[in-house]
């Protein structure tokens, strides 16, 4: 699997969290106070059924999986929040013309931290993934999140037009 793939997958947790929630709850009905994390947590049943379904996966299966996809969206989390902060940074030394060729040094350094730090999330998923189901169900798994988070996008996509 390529390097695109195991992104997009690993993006899709984000999306769960940002784009999915606006999306389950802008079919709610007004007033039913849903509120995002309400909808995202539906976003994820959604998924988690389709995905127990598609694999044929154990009730323990399934726990274990919900367990690791809560595991990597908090990880995933702490690395956006991370990303977001440095991108301020980056915003703010950009827009001073008297910030020190050092402190664009830092900021490089610290921007590469993050990729590698996504990047060993990645593997991480993928070893937590393995630890609840079989090699085959966990391509099979990562797949299944790339296709949502293509479904995701072309939702966004949609409503910016």
């Amino acid at each position: 699997m390529t390097f695109s793939r195991f992104s997009s997958a690993a993006a899709l947790l984000l999306s769960l969290s940002l784009a999915g929630a606006s999306a389950v709850s802008a079919q709610d009905a007004p007033g039913r106070g849903t509120n995002p994390q309400q909808a995202q947590q539906r976003v994820i049943e959604m998924f988690l059924d389709h995905a127990t379904a598609e694999l044929n996966l154990t009730a323990e299966q399934r726990s274990g999986l919900e367990v690791a996809l809560q595991e990597t969206m908090d990880r995933r989390g702490e690395l956006a929040r991370n990303q977001q902060q440095l991108r301020r940074e980056i915003r703010d030394a950009l827009s001073d013309p008297e910030t020190a060729d050092d402190e664009f040094r830092r900021l490089a350094d610290a921007s590469l931290m993050l990729k590698r730090q996504e990047v060993e999330l990645l593997g991480w998923q993928q070893d937590r993934l393995l630890e609840e189901l079989t090699p085959r169900q966990s391509l099979r798994f990562m797949l299944l999140q790339e296709q949502l988070a293509q479904r995701i996008q072309a939702m966004r996509r949609e409503r910016g037009r």
